[in-house]
């Protein structure tokens, strides 16, 4: 009889330690794919054509009634209109995205009363899990684009309490009630009207918002802090040219007979447009034409209005402007000065995407592979440093030899720029003689 208490206990004990893994993570998450493209995904309405600061305001106002849909739109053509935002934007996201990542073992170790999965091996599958899903780079790229928009989600596929996809989600298709307006929620094809809210479902969705504004989600971002000064260089810039082309031009002058008729008026109307492209035209004798050269006027001020609105918004983005207007002031010393604030900005966005990543994409993984509890690993990006590879390697010597550091030797290795020798691979060793 204690022999069958024993096996039952055994076997309840078994059964207990599956629980947690189906209590939380993929089981509290469907299975399958909500995120499909759909029509409305590609319709656009282009909020730039005809842009006036009453319209700004607008579209400021229903972003914060929770309908940012005209904003987002307005952002994509911001940065398809105008080349200096385009070109920090890409910096500021690719200074982050192009740096490799890595998955660290968890710090906080288990209980000793608790036997758990080694650290290591949690690690290793996370790594394993995120390399094999065909879009992380994609979803990475996307989510970095958050520094701008203010915020992204992405939608987790599991299939049978697995990870294997990840899928971007279109930025048209988030908004918020107006019963709740400070809760993100998400148009989906079989919810298009209510949504689906993004809290409830945790495990099902990754949502990135770098700097966020309590109780209002679509208030952050660099894109929308840049939006004034886009609307000043676009309005400037569309006056510029009309101000070049009407100055670049004589005026031409043309006096007719007070019996013309109104038909041969606009005939020689037509004619005058024509003179300014073709630079010639047959009139009647009675047209008195004249060229009256344009007057010159210092477009100095056109041109001011956009270098001040291309280094403000390089500042906002960059932090600073040297590393991009060279040319224009400053020095290659004080720009490289200047580019290290830049990474004190690369170091806030590595950190806060790897609290994205951590909290809402790899704790799901860790809870469907080994259960509540475990700690979850850390997502790290390896940032890369211009450096002396020959003092780096006096230090180690020092550190290692001396002073009897422990360094890593996949450290080591990386940051020499050396790559580990695999399997029998023939290797250069110490005292060895070429």
């Amino acid at each position: 009889m204690p022999q069958v208490h024993a096996s039952a206990r055994h076997w309840l004990q078994r059964l207990g330690s599956l629980l947690p893994r189906f209590s939380r993570g993929a089981a509290s998450a469907p299975s399958g794919r909500f995120l499909r493209p759909t029509r409305s995904d590609a319709t656009a309405q282009h909020p730039t054509v005809g842009l006036t600061p009453q319209r700004t305001l607008a579209l400021l106002h229903a972003a914060d009634a929770g309908q940012p849909g005209s904003l987002y739109e307005l952002f994509s053509e911001m940065l398809q209109r105008w080349p200096r935002l385009s070109a920090v934007e890409h910096t500021r996201r690719l200074a982050l995205t192009g740096l490799q990542w890595q998955i660290e073992p968890a710090r906080t170790a288990l209980s000793a009363a608790s036997a758990g999965p080694d650290p290591l091996e949690v690690a290793a599958y996370c790594r394993d899990t995120l390399a094999s899903l065909p879009n992380f780079r994609n979803t990475l790229d996307f989510l970095a684009s958050a520094i701008g928009h203010g915020v992204g989600v992405a939608e987790l596929v599991w299939e049978e309490g697995r990870l294997v996809d990840l899928v971007a989600a279109p930025y048209g298709r988030l908004f918020a009630s107006a019963e709740e307006p400070w809760r993100l929620r998400l148009k989906t094809e079989e919810s298009a009207t209510e949504g689906i809210a993004l809290d409830e479902q945790p495990a099902k969705w990754l949502v990135h918002q770098p700097r966020t504004t309590p109780a209002r989600p679509f208030a952050g971002g660099l894109l929308r802090a840049s939006l004034m000064l886009y609307l000043a260089q676009n309005l400037s810039f569309k006056d510029w040219l009309i101000y070049s082309q009407i100055a670049g031009m004589p005026l031409r002058v043309a006096h007719f007979d007070q019996t013309a008729s109104e038909e041969e008026q606009q005939k020689l109307l037509t004619l005058l447009k024509s003179l300014g492209t073709d630079a010639v035209a047959a009139l009647s004798k009675n047209v008195d034409l004249k060229i009256v050269a344009a007057p010159r006027i210092n477009d100095r001020l056109y041109q001011r209005l956009q270098e001040y609105c291309n280094t403000e918004v390089t500042i906002l983005w960059l932090g600073q402007h040297l590393t991009t207007d060279i040319r224009q002031s400053g020095s290659r010393a004080a720009a490289e000065i200047h580019d290290r604030v830049r990474e004190d900005l690369l170091i806030d966005d590595i950190a806060d995407e790897a609290l994205t990543i951590e909290r809402d994409l790899l704790t799901p993984i860790v809870q469907a592979r080994f259960g509540a509890g475990v700690p979850t690993p850390h997502f790290r990006r390896a940032l890369s440093q211009a450096v002396d590879t020959r003092v780096l390697a006096d230090t180690l010597a020092t550190a290692v030899g001396k002073i009897g550091l422990r360094v890593p030797r996949s450290w080591a290795h990386a940051a020499l720029g050396i790559p580990e020798a695999r399997g029998g691979e023939a290797v250069i060793e110490k005292g060895a003689t070429t």
